[in-house]
């Protein structure tokens, strides 16, 4: 008597089954995970010695449009990235326009698409005031001690700048306001404890990083390790924190502990020291700081900012340390000037001189500090890089089709509050008042020509 084939049949469709699970689970990841590499790799060796220390710099440019001193500011310093101030926004329109034509300029010369930046923590701290949600201080939004409508907050304001150009803000401040004699925190902090901080600027974060995903700009938590229990303004001079680890684990540190957990993406550096930690170096420039606790212990996977290194805490006090070599060596990926002058072709001359040869990459292992810095900047960038430029074209399309699922699977995040309902929402709060500082303003550009 022949058996019957049931067997085999259901032997088939097991292996058929088995077939198919591991090509779409786990073939595609692999396949996917190869070629990104292919990209990082090819364009880290496509960079010049000079693009590729320059791309670790985010500068400062005059003016709201397009012009030839800033073409000739891009070709000589090869930028990573540009950061927007108050003056270079106009309207929601020529912004637009001009952040489009620093990236068409950027590509026509051979470079990878700049990070443009700004910060826009709300209240006195804005740079976009045209076709960006107007939000209150973040001492303000903290009070409400409503979660939701802080995460609405963040996500409305990270669609708004991207419409622009904009791709990074240096927001929310998760430092904890917790010195009253503190001169430039204040009411950039959303509370002057632990559980209103955790309460408005974790969701605020959360909800600028959803956002992100959908195409807006990414949030930069800061100032990392916290910035709250000052006397001193670190753009004049050196704040120093004399407090334990522990101490910091139980307080300054739970913001970004809890937010880094939770997927937080890009990380801002304080230029102040904590002797009891690090008594050589403030956290930007610290190895201890940014590598061993950021990195290792926080598990941080993210991108380093620094705070910008013209501000006196890291360039009067620790100048001959050539700073921007010491925040590389710590774990810094990307150095921010707020000029475009003398500083920044400074850092380019020392950071080239430092890191020889980094730009012949073989794999992704054993960089050099700039080479990892600038990689991990790349993969910020990896959403903007034309994929033609590093892949075949069947590379690219399966590329592209494949990161098309993967945003078409995502759950699209619920947002309580829409945008016209936020503005009637901060009609009802008031806003509390600046602390009239008794020293000068800092001006970004002040020593600009």
């Amino acid at each position: 008597m022949k058996k019957k084939p049931t067997f085999w049949i259901i032997v088939t469709m097991l292996l058929c089954l088995i077939g198919f699970l591991f090509y779409y689970h786990i073939y595609r990841l692999k396949r996917f995970e190869s070629l990104t590499q292919k990209i990082l790799v090819r364009s880290l060796n496509l960079l010049d010695e000079t693009a590729l220390a320059g791309q670790v710099l985010h500068i400062a440019i005059p003016g709201t449009e397009l012009n030839e001193q800033n073409k000739k500011l891009i070709a000589t310093i090869k930028p990573g990235g540009i950061i927007f101030f108050g003056f270079n926004f106009e309207n929601a329109e020529k912004t637009q326009r001009f952040t489009n034509d620093l990236q068409n300029y950027t590509e026509s010369i051979g470079l990878p698409p700049l990070l443009i930046s700004t910060d826009q923590e709300g209240g006195y701290v804005k740079r976009a005031v045209d076709g960006v949600l107007q939000t209150p201080p973040a001492a303000d939004l903290g009070k409400t001690g409503d979660s939701q409508l802080c995460f609405a907050t963040g996500y409305h304001v990270s669609r708004g700048l991207s419409k622009q150009g904009i791709q990074v803000f240096f927001a929310p401040v998760l430092d904890i306001n917790n010195n009253p004699e503190n001169p430039v925190i204040g009411i950039r902090a959303f509370g002057d404890t632990l559980k209103a901080v955790l309460a408005c600027a974790l969701p605020f974060e959360q909800g600028a990083r959803a956002a992100f995903r959908e195409g807006g700009a990414l949030p930069v938590i800061k100032h990392f390790p916290g910035h709250g229990d000052t006397r001193v303004d670190s753009h004049w001079a050196l704040p120093v924190i004399d407090k334990s680890l522990d101490e910091l684990r139980k307080g300054e540190l739970v913001p970004f502990r809890e937010s880094i957990r939770l997927g937080a993406r890009a990380v801002m550096t304080a230029h102040i020291l904590y002797p009891q930690i690090d008594a050589n170096y403030p956290a930007t420039l610290s190895k201890k700081w940014l590598s061993d606790i950021l990195r290792t212990e926080l598990k941080f996977k993210g991108l380093i900012f620094t705070d910008a290194m013209e501000m006196n805490a890291v360039s009067i006090h620790y100048k001959k340390l050539a700073p921007p070599v010491a925040a590389l060596k710590a774990g810094a990926d990307v150095l921010l000037y707020t000029s475009w002058q003398d500083e920044v072709r400074d850092a380019l001359k020392e950071i080239k001189a430092a890191f020889p040869n980094s730009n012949n990459v073989q794999n992704l292992e054993n960089l050099t500090p700039l080479a990892r810095a600038a990689l991990n900047q790349l993969k910020v960038k990896l959403p903007y890089l034309k994929l033609e430029n590093y892949l075949t074209k069947e590379e690219a399309t399966w590329y592209r089709n494949y990161q098309n699922e993967i945003e078409k699977d995502a759950p699209k995040q619920h947002v309580a509050y829409k945008e016209e309902a936020l503005r009637e929402k901060f009609k009802e709060i008031k806003w509390s008042k600046r602390r009239v500082r008794n020293q000068p303003q800092w001006l970004a550009g002040q020593k600009n020509k």
